[in-house]
């Protein structure tokens, strides 16, 4: 078992070498599997996040979705510790939330049980689905409050751990999938 104080610090480190190219590429592969994925199981209400300190863009869908076949929806933090998500209506009105990540000037808060999928993000993930994030915890409870939505951890290929599990405890929340630039992978039962 991995600890999550390990994992974090491990691809934290290698997350933060990443080069532009590598990312923007990675990252436009990953918005179009999950796009196709959307379409293909014709959701309606999809959460993706604003990327920050080099995770995968998976704000490039928003751009493959100017048909609007589904609604998207970004998180916001008033608070520290809460995040709510609000539905995306015009990308080029935003403002700053608590922790100075992009999300939409409107601020209200759509019910998250309305929200048909989740793309998650995550410094780790393993095959069993287990998810390390930056430790606050605020995917987890508004993960856990959704419902029947289907999760989906979003990560680069290199910062999926297979053969080995990581830590969890009460609060984490699995994923139903994960989701690289290698493509959409089912999870597998290590534990």
């Amino acid at each position: 078992m991995i600890k999550k104080s390990d994992a974090r610090d491990l691809m934290r480190n290698k997350r933060n070498k990443l080069d532009e190219f590598f990312m923007k590429s990675a990252g436009l592969k990953i918005a179009e599997f999950a796009f196709d994925y959307i379409t293909a199981n014709s959701f309606k209400n999809v959460a993706i996040y604003m990327s920050i300190k080099n995770e995968v863009r998976i704000e490039y869908i928003i751009d493959l979705n100017k048909d609007k076949k589904f609604n998207i929806y970004l998180p916001f933090c008033e608070k520290e510790d809460r995040i709510c998500f609000t539905e995306l209506e015009d990308i080029n009105s935003m403002r700053k939330d608590y922790f100075g990540i992009s999300c939409p000037k409107n601020g209200n808060a759509v019910d998250e049980k309305n929200i048909d999928v989740f793309f998650v993000p995550g410094l780790a993930f393993d095959i069993s689905g287990n998810r390390v994030g930056y430790g606050k915890g605020c995917f987890d409870r508004i993960l856990k409050n959704s419902g029947k939505s289907l999760f989906i951890g979003v990560c680069y290929d290199f910062q999926l751990i297979s053969g080995d599990v990581l830590e969890t405890d009460g609060n984490d929340i699995g994923m139903d999938f994960i989701l690289t630039e290698k493509g959409m992978r089912g999870i597998t039962n290590l534990q």
